[in-house]
């Protein structure tokens, strides 16, 4: 028996606790690892719009990463044709085998929304956790095969997932879908599990949440109700790549990251980014992977509405909702009759007349009020949106400012006085909240509910003769449809707003018009139940009555002055938030000279604009400016041939005409994207190898009108080979339009804190038809 060598012994077991302990971080999730595709996702790389040489160089660096990993299949599933868009996009798959072929997928979209825009966070960040994953996978058994998809294409509306759930012909083996659109750490992560009237079954919403608050301790799981609510409504206007599967019955779900980001702007970059969220979404989705990796409870999805308490989520089912929502109604209705049988009919004293109409108008006062000042404080300023990067102190000055209103209205009442009665003021506001209820039912039970829960409140509130009861329930009441007002995404919304270019005064007046008259309708009910409540109470609640003199008011205007000292000592803009100035070039093939319009969604003061070895001043209170360079610098970017062959007499029928037209557009850089539209007055037909759509995007399809288009960065050289069907009368016109991501005019501008948006547009018009005598009638170019 041999006697072993004890330091050999340690050594041994030294080198093995080493390796075990390289191998275990080897097999966790790196955030270190996965900042560093980011970067190259993001920097290297860089801007990747849908069909862009950039988005194939990034799924050529996430297949390569694939087999690096081990990855046995890594592949691009290219797609050419998008929704009648011609493209060179695709997803790219790398694929782990298991010991089945039960199929999860995790997924994050690859392309960026625009030429200029890097998508570090949307969605170059979803993209690096699914690398990385993929690397963390590969050094583990697994009985469930892995798929990782970099889809192309999501921001153009999830074409690439769209195109894979119909064309992978092992979608049946799909048991799980998990989503990463974007993994920013600075705030929440938001769980997105639904997709209209579809949501994520519930043992996948309900792991989630176990899974981040209770296996990895972390904070900041959210739902955000609101906004989700007003998603489903509108017809699922947000989301991402889940929802696809979801359409098709796969339980599947996303996690995103704040949106109160510069998401879909050139500052969606890697200095705006914070990495901690790189980690954060890659163990969640990491032990969701190896929760299911043995099966899935049911291969289906939900139907409910998600409602979030701390870190518990509530599921209330469709056909609760509805319940609630009949509820309501007979709530509604059982409060009109109440109010009713309680009038009080005084003889002799004169009924006032026109209250309603009173009560109207002093509310569409006190929102003037309320969303003025902030164009009233941005007109002294310099700044059409002061607000951006401080809008808590604006809401504060807004509500400053509403009870200046709400002072100059009480004023009012002394010569315009409303009635005395409750019921009148009682049976209008549930009457507006019923009638919300029943049309916000046609979206689904989701955002009705919000009204039938306003609904309910307010006729308790006007039922009861607790005084303290009704006030409380009257607040709530209010608070249910402001969550609405203020929903959780209110952050992004606000700064599209900003980032508008209208500059016609017009134009103006009616943007800020339509957010009074709205905001006016969403809160006349909740005025005309404090109306009925104050009427009712026989008591001056929140002592109104002494409010109208001047000398109890004097704080309001004090403290809405130091407000507006506060914001004028703040800039508006900051690193994270610039304002947009969008320039655009305009040639029509043969012209003479090119326009240029500049349009800034902030004042054009301070922008610094060399043109023809000249710098041009800007008026300060304008966003709009319009010039004619010198000469057009277009003529050698672009050139478009165009070729008919002679009209022949199509078989089947007398009167129509077959025509062939090839249309070559040449550019010496690549387009960033390419239209050719016709359209008659008549329906027509054309055919072509290449697709096309009959409507405008996101438009009605019509016979009357084929539009060819190519997106993003196509080839320098299309060529068009079309063939008309026309009858003996009918016109077509054609409208090409190429498009550049940058100007031909050597314009040099600059702009603190502005990110620019530059294009060159080059059109070229024609109109042609047919003679009876088969004769091409074509038309100069116009």
């Amino acid at each position: 028996m041999e006697v072993l060598n004890l330091p050999a012994v340690f050594l041994l077991s030294f080198l093995f606790l080493l390796s075990s302990d390289c191998t275990s971080a080897e097999s966790s999730f790196s955030q270190d690892s996965a900042f560093a595709f980011l970067r190259t996702i993001s920097v290297d790389i860089g801007p990747r719009s849908m069909g862009s040489p950039a988005e194939q160089r990034a799924m050529q660096f996430a297949v390569d990463k694939f087999r690096e990993f081990g990855c046995l299949e890594a592949y691009v599933m290219p797609f050419t044709v998008a929704e009648g868009v011609n493209t060179k996009s695709g997803i790219a798959i790398g694929v782990l085998r298991g010991r089945t072929d039960r199929i999860i997928i995790v997924g994050g979209h690859i392309d960026s929304s625009g030429p200029d825009v890097p998508g570090a966070n949307d969605d170059g960040s979803g993209v690096a956790c699914v690398l990385e994953l993929a690397r963390v996978f590969a050094k583990r058994p697994h009985e469930s095969t892995i798929m990782f998809c970099c889809w192309g294409g999501e921001e153009r509306g999830e074409l690439g997932s769209k195109y894979f759930v119909e064309q992978f012909s092992k979608l049946d083996s799909v048991m799980l879908m998990l989503q990463i659109d974007m993994a920013d750490g600075a705030s929440v992560l938001e769980i997105d599990p639904d997709y209209q009237d579809l949501s994520a079954p519930r043992w996948l919403t309900e792991a989630a949440f176990d899974i981040f608050y209770n296996e990895l301790h972390s904070q900041g799981l959210v739902y955000p109700v609101a906004s989700a609510t007003l998603n489903a409504a509108s017809g699922g206007a947000t989301g991402s790549d889940h929802n696809q599967f979801l359409k098709k019955g796969i339980p599947a779900v996303d996690f995103t990251s704040d949106v109160d980001y510069p998401i879909h702007t050139p500052l969606d970059n890697l200095a705006n980014f914070t990495p901690s969220g790189l980690k954060r979404s890659g163990d969640l989705v990491l032990k969701l992977v190896e929760r299911f990796d043995g099966g899935i409870p049911a291969r289906t999805v939900g139907h409910y509405m998600l409602v979030q308490f701390g870190t518990t989520p509530i599921f209330l089912p469709h056909w609760f909702l509805w319940s609630v929502i009949v509820v309501a109604i007979l709530f509604s209705v059982t409060a009109i009759v109440v109010l009713w049988r309680r009038r009080v009919r005084v003889e002799g004293v004169v009924r006032v007349r026109w209250s309603g109409i009173k009560v109207i108008l002093l509310t569409l006062i006190v929102q003037s009020f309320i969303w003025l000042s902030e164009s009233l404080f941005g007109f002294i300023d310099g700044n059409r949106f002061p607000w951006v990067s401080h809008f808590p102190a604006f809401v504060l000055l807004g509500i400053l400012s509403g009870l200046l209103g709400l002072w100059l209205t009480l004023r009012m009442l002394g010569r315009f006085p409303l009635s005395s009665e409750a019921y009148g003021f009682g049976g209008r506001a549930l009457t507006i909240l019923a009638i919300l209820t029943l049309l916000s039912a046609f979206t689904g039970p989701k955002l009705a509910a919000f009204f039938a829960l306003a609904t309910i409140l307010m006729s308790l509130a006007l039922m009861l003769r607790s005084g303290v009861l009704r006030v409380a329930l009257w607040v709530l009441s209010c608070l249910v449809l402001l969550r609405l007002v203020f929903f959780e995404e209110m952050g992004l919304i606000q700064r599209l707003l900003a980032e508008n270019l209208i500059h016609s005064f017009g134009g103006v007046m009616a943007y800020e018009a339509v957010f009074i008259v709205f905001c006016t309708l969403i809160s006349l009910p909740f005025v005309f139940g404090f109306a009925a409540i104050y009427r009712a109470s026989g008591i001056d609640l929140f002592w109104l009555k002494k409010l109208r003199a001047r000398r109890h008011f004097l704080a309001v205007p004090v403290a809405a002055l130091g407000v507006m000292v506060y914001l004028f000592m703040q800039r508006p803009y900051d690193r994270k938030w610039h304002s947009r100035i969008q320039v655009e070039q305009k040639y029509a093939m043969g012209a003479d000279s090119s326009t240029i319009t500049i349009r800034g969604s902030e004042y054009l003061n301070g922008l610094k604009m060399v043109a023809d070895s000249q710098e041009v001043p800007f008026c300060r209170q304008t966003n709009f400016f319009e010039f004619h360079p010198s000469h057009s610098s277009v003529v050698p970017w672009c050139s478009v041939d165009a070729h008919f062959w002679p009209a022949k007499k199509a078989r089947d029928q007398d009167s129509m005409w077959s025509m062939d037209r090839r249309v070559t557009i040449h550019s010496q850089i690549r387009p960033y994207r390419v239209s050719v539209r016709y359209s008659c007055a008549s329906p027509f037909e054309v055919s072509s190898p290449w697709a096309y759509r009959d409507s405008e995007r996101s438009g009605k399809a019509s016979d009357n009108v084929r539009i060819f288009s190519w997106y993003s960065f196509p080839d320098t050289l299309i060529d068009i080979p079309i063939t008309f069907a026309l009858g003996d009368s009918q016109r077509v016109s054609e409208k090409i339009e190429v498009t550049f991501d940058t100007l031909a005019y050597p314009l040099h501008l600059n702009k603190d804190l502005t990110y620019f948006e530059l294009s060159t547009v080059v059109s070229e018009a024609h109109e042609f038809g047919v003679r009876n005598d088969s004769t091409n009638i074509v038309s100069p170019p116009q």
